[in-house]
């Protein structure tokens, strides 16, 4: 009843329904991702009168940090496309059979039947912004919180410059990006390569943005890479220089997304997830006059579970974010790590 193949061949052979409902699902968001970080991905799928009626698609992760089924890595979420309660418990019994030995991951938002399922447990939380963008751009500055405004209006008028930046820039961002992972949040990076492949996949094909702001001597102190998929604009990175809080660049830098999403029609930005204890992050986007709501961390290990080095992680994120680790040296440890954090 259920049958699997390599997601490339899948996307090749079969109509599969709602792939582009939202950037995480969508062929180029997962090509990014296997392009990027070599993934072994694949769909499972349930057939109905000869079309896809369900389907999951899914990362098989097996390395020294943890064997896993992963549906679906280096997503902030992934719902999928699943048409009766029941085909999650199929899925969930034939990925069982086939791999005894390794828990299983769901990164949840939408999917209410993957709740439902009493086979997983809910492992953690995140939150998760949406903001409506259809209205005017008065009565959309009308819903931000007075703080909000008021950072937008000292950015402008301590002679913040918004540009819209080309592949040449990039450097210039992942200068900072690296910075405030290592510095602020004691994190790797995303590796380089990461953002060049995406700027290949998306913004070299003009669906999206990478706005930078720059001081009055022309530095760059923040940036944000707005990726389209749909109808919607996706806050996906966004970064900005320590000690240039009196710019207020990512206020500012959110504005300049929003006037460009009204410019492209979109009716609406994804401001993607945030940890329950990013409380600053978390006011930040709830004073844009965005909605929130939890993203659900599914899971199942089976009994005697003994695969996770976790340990291994933090010993090495600990080791490569010291404050005196070169970024030369922080580049090669996000390179080196990353492949394995699925």
């Amino acid at each position: 009843m259920v049958k699997t193949l390599p997601l490339l061949d899948a996307l090749k052979t079969l109509t599969m329904p709602g792939l582009d409902r939202n950037l995480f699902s969508s062929p180029d968001w997962l090509n990014v991702v296997c392009k990027t970080y070599r993934c072994h991905l694949y769909v499972k799928y349930i057939e109905r009168d000869g079309n896809v009626a369900s389907y999951i698609v899914y990362s098989i992760v097996k390395n020294f940090l943890e064997w896993k089924i992963c549906v679906c890595s280096y997503c902030d979420y992934f719902d999928c496309y699943i048409d009766r309660a029941d085909d999650w418990t199929i899925f969930f019994n034939q990925l069982r059979a086939e791999y005894p030995e390794y828990r299983i991951t769901v990164r949840n938002l939408r999917d209410h039947f993957a709740r439902e399922n009493p086979n997983f447990q809910v492992l953690s939380k995140e939150r998760f912004h949406f903001l409506d963008v259809r209205g005017s751009i008065e009565s959309i500055w009308k819903k931000t919180h007075d703080s909000f405004k008021s950072a937008v209006k000292q950015g402008q008028k301590n002679g913040i410059k918004i540009k819209r930046c080309d592949k040449e820039d990039l450097p210039k961002f992942f200068a900072l990006h690296l910075s405030l992972r290592k510095n602020k949040y004691r994190l790797f990076p995303q590796p380089y390569c990461f953002f060049t492949n995406i700027w290949d996949q998306y913004l070299a094909k003009d669906r999206g943005v990478f706005l930078g702001a720059f001081d009055p001597q022309d530095n760059m102190i923040g940036a944000t890479i707005y990726l389209i998929c749909g109808d919607t604009l996706y806050y996906k990175f966004n970064t900005s220089r320590l000690g240039s809080l009196r710019f207020r660049p990512n206020n500012v830098l959110f504005w300049e997304g929003i006037k460009f999403a009204k410019e492209r029609d979109l009716k609406y930005i994804d401001l993607g997830s945030s940890g329950y204890q990013q409380d600053g992050l978390i006011l930040f986007k709830n004073h844009t006059g965005a909605q929130i709501q939890d993203i659900i961390h599914l899971g199942f290990a089976p009994a005697h579970y003994k695969f996770s080095q976790k340990r291994i992680l933090k010993a090495m994120t600990w080791l490569f974010t010291l404050p005196w680790t070169p970024a030369w040296l922080v580049r090669f440890g996000s390179n080196l790590i990353y492949p394995f954090l699925a």
